[in-house]
């Protein structure tokens, strides 16, 4: 999967789920507005705005006639793994990196 489609999926799939869970619970539950905004509010995860942490292994592929692409690897504990042969070049590298995301708010924060 090119790490482009991961983190897609991932955010989006963060974002969909805070709204099944929202759709399912009394309002201000999950996620509730009215929730400090400040610097220590944020820094502390204490609202609606969130930083999701990323950290992958990804490959480098790049093939005879075509650009290079960036994959991410995926590894399930106790599969086997089957090499290839070709005249493709990869490298592997880890990366982490933070994306703030603002989630969706349900209802007023419960006093």
């Amino acid at each position: 999967m090119e790490l482009r489609t991961f983190v897609k999926k991932a955010l989006l799939d963060i974002i969909g789920a805070v709204k099944d869970v929202q759709a399912e619970t009394e309002a201000g539950t999950v996620v509730p507005g009215g929730v400090n905004k400040n610097y220590e509010s944020v820094k502390h995860g204490v609202s609606e705005i969130q930083a999701v942490d990323f950290e992958v292994s990804v490959t480098a592929e790049e093939s005879k006639g075509s650009e290079g692409k960036l994959g991410v690897i995926s590894s399930v504990v106790g599969a086997g793994v089957a090499g290839k042969s070709s005249n493709d070049t990869s490298q592997s590298s880890k990366l982490k990196f933070r994306i703030p995301l603002q989630l969706p708010t349900s209802g007023q924060l419960r006093g």
